[in-house]
């Protein structure tokens, strides 16, 4: 279970509880966070939709909202291009994927 998690935009978001993004934001050396509307709009079209993307699209929404206030109460955010702006790239770690196509 401590393998490293994605938990800070959409569906993950929106699944887990508040107290575990909380941890995982404090205990990580770097969070970005990106919302779309739809994580929060409740009357969201569901027309002509599988189950499965119905169910993507509705877990944890009722309390989207209210995690996302939380988040921006509890931590403090810059944008993006202050962040790369303090980030040294050439010291991050790196991930190469093996092509798959």
């Amino acid at each position: 279970f401590w393998r490293k998690m994605i938990f800070s935009g959409g569906g993950y978001f929106r699944l887990y509880p508040y107290s575990m993004i909380k941890y995982l934001v404090e205990n990580s050396d770097y969070c970005m966070s990106y919302f779309h509307p739809r994580d929060i709009d409740k009357e969201q079209p569901m027309e002509n939709i599988s189950l499965n993307r119905k169910f993507r699209s509705n877990v944890g929404i009722n309390k989207a909202e209210n995690k996302i206030e939380n988040l921006l109460n509890d931590f403090k955010f810059i944008d993006i291009q202050k962040a790369d702006n303090l980030i040294d790239w050439n010291s991050c770690s790196k991930i190469f994927m093996k092509q798959m196509f």
